[in-house]
């Protein structure tokens, strides 16, 4: 057998599968205790642990195909561009746990999600405010309307 193209891909199909069996053995330990064979506590670890397996089937498949990355000799360390990029998510996930208690879910989630589709998308301002704003009403909706949860307020409202 010939060894895969992409090595980390190849490792995290065979961590997910590996993952899916374990999975799937809980829902069938699970499946005694049930009233019903399709309802109850394992139906979710059943349904999760087949999709583990499956995908992680699907990126094995995946890891052994030629592609340009792959095929270059040596892809070098991150350029410093990325990396700045990796450390401003990191500081901005950190901010983000600070502005939660400060102003609240709503707004803060606003500010980070603005900032990250920036940096990670690398989205215009203009397209990064219009997506901000649908995933924070998007979540807002999801969670008061649909999910009755309340959000933290923040310290300033």
């Amino acid at each position: 057998m010939r060894p895969p193209d992409n090595q980390p891909d190849f490792i995290g199909a065979l961590l997910s599968m590996f993952l899916g069996v374990v999975i799937s053995f809980e829902a069938y330990r699970l499946e005694a205790f049930s009233t019903s064979l399709y309802v109850g506590d394992h139906t979710l670890p059943a349904i999760l642990g087949l999709l583990f397996f499956m995908l992680g089937g699907v990126l094995l498949i995946q890891s052994f195909r030629v592609t340009e990355e792959a095929s270059s000799p040596n892809p070098g360390p991150l350029f410093p561009g990325k990396r700045l990029r990796l450390l401003l998510c990191f500081l901005f996930l950190l901010l983000y746990v600070w502005l939660l208690g400060a102003i609240g879910y709503t707004m803060a989630t606003l500010f980070v999600s603005f900032a990250f589709f920036i940096l990670i998308g690398s989205y215009r301002w203009r397209t990064s405010i219009v997506y901000s704003v649908l995933l924070t009403g998007g979540l807002y909706v999801v969670f008061i309307y649909s999910l009755h949860i309340t959000l933290p307020g923040g310290d300033l409202f």
